[in-house]
């Protein structure tokens, strides 16, 4: 007579067994490219930490934090490739980032983008997103003021350039994808000729304009 429960009970567990196999998902396993500009020098990580699997929308501040320390000392986009696993559901990571500006040029902004792809063939897409909903989840620095977001773009500005910036900000991610890349740019303002360099191309122009005549 008790052939019927623990039947039922075998399926029940073998169930419970493959759920927690399936899980965790829409967590970040490792990371696949680190990508620094020039000579810049930097770490990220650790990655495959994760300590609460779908937490989107939690009312506590995520624990799954992802640092990321680096020095720029040369123009262009730090690239981070993710590699994703599923889980069941949406999972959310705070990224916390210092930034040290070693070059000369002072910044003038930042730009974070989430898409597919590296380099040249960056596209900003996928369901990865900027999670901007939510009080413990808001984009924030102390020396940057967030001028424009969208679930894929955050963009930066800063009255006084400074020599470190600091970011926190959250991202989801769900079920669906295997892989996405984290591009942060500091933006720094186009070169203004000296008034030397102006006086000279002028003079350069004069003489092309007689060779011509």
């Amino acid at each position: 007579m008790f052939s019927r429960p623990r039947t039922a009970l075998l399926v029940t567990v073998a169930a419970l067994l493959v759920a927690v196999t399936d899980s965790p998902a829409a967590t970040i396993k490792s990371v696949s490219l680190f990508s620094l500009p020039g000579f810049s020098t930097g770490s990220a990580g650790p990655f495959g930490s994760t300590p609460v699997v779908n937490n989107d929308d939690d009312p506590g501040a995520s624990p799954n934090v992802i640092p990321f320390s680096v020095f720029f000392n040369s123009p262009g986009a730090m690239e981070t490739e993710l590699i994703l696993e599923n889980s069941g559901g949406t999972t959310e990571y705070r990224l916390t980032d210092t930034f040290v500006n070693t070059r000369n040029a002072p910044w003038t902004g930042f730009r974070f983008e989430l898409g597919f792809g590296t380099g040249a063939s960056f596209v900003q897409a996928g369901d990865v997103c900027f999670d901007l909903l939510n009080g413990h989840s808001t984009a924030t620095s102390p020396v940057f003021t967030l001028v424009a977001d969208s679930s894929r773009q955050l963009d930066w500005t800063v009255g006084a350039a400074p020599l470190v910036a600091p970011f926190a900000f959250a991202i989801d991610v769900p079920d669906g994808m295997d892989r996405f890349t984290l591009r942060q740019t500091p933006l720094v303002a186009a070169p203004v000729p000296e008034p030397l360099t102006l006086g000279l191309a002028a003079i350069s122009f004069v003489v092309i304009v007689l060779r011509r005549e």
